[in-house]
This record gives C-alpha cells, structure tokens and sequence, in this order.
C-alpha cells in the first residue's frame, strides 16, 4: 500500500472550477493554509482605485519587477481564523507573492530570449 503524505503547503493559489466558468474574473486568491486565511491580491496600478466594506483588514507591498519598476499590490482579507496574527501573515504571504512574481518576470526573460 502506497502512503499519501496529504500535507499542504502554507500558502496555495484558489482557482475557480472551469465548468462553472471564470468565477473570479482574473481575480487573484490565495490562502494561507496555517491559519486558514483566504486573501485576495490586488494590483494597484491596474484598478482606477478600490473601495472595500468598512471593517476589511488590507495590508500593501511593493515589488520591484525586472523592468525596474515599482509594482504597488494589496492584500484584502476575505476571511482568516488568525485575526491576531494578519501582520505576520501578510509579511509572510508578501515574501511568498514576491517570489511568485520574480518567477512570472524570469519566464518573461526566457520568452523574450
């Protein structure tokens, strides 16, 4: 019998389900499997501004991309069981977007080549 290790990483994208169509829209969702805490990202400077229900925690970052450009990005707190501990995991899941990011600019890289 074959074990299967069902651990998760600490922090995953959400995707919609394809049959039911683009339920987001392109929007990007990611939870933090620790503290159960789904966030939504938002990038700044492609959205003419955003207006959130009184009482949603948002946390905003920066990320230099491979252009040498200031990307300005927001998490919005859909919901986390861990409210105490959002400044943590908003540096956390920061950190983790970042590297993502750095990614998606290295496959540019590699296109253009």
């Amino acid at each position: 019998m074959e074990f299967i290790d069902f651990k998760l990483p600490e922090i995953v994208f959400l995707e919609p389900s394809e049959h039911l169509g683009n339920e987001l829209k392109g929007r990007t969702v990611i939870q933090h499997n620790v503290s159960h805490t789904v966030l939504e990202v938002v990038a700044l400077d492609e959205v003419d501004g955003v207006n959130f229900n009184t009482g949603i925690k948002t946390y905003e970052f920066e990320f230099l991309n491979i252009y040498g450009l200031v990307e300005n990005h927001l998490f919005a707190v859909h919901f986390t069981l861990e409210e105490d501990k959002l400044p943590e995991i908003f540096i956390q899941c920061s950190e983790w977007y970042r590297e993502y990011l750095r990614w998606e600019d290295r496959n540019i890289i590699e296109d253009e080549e």
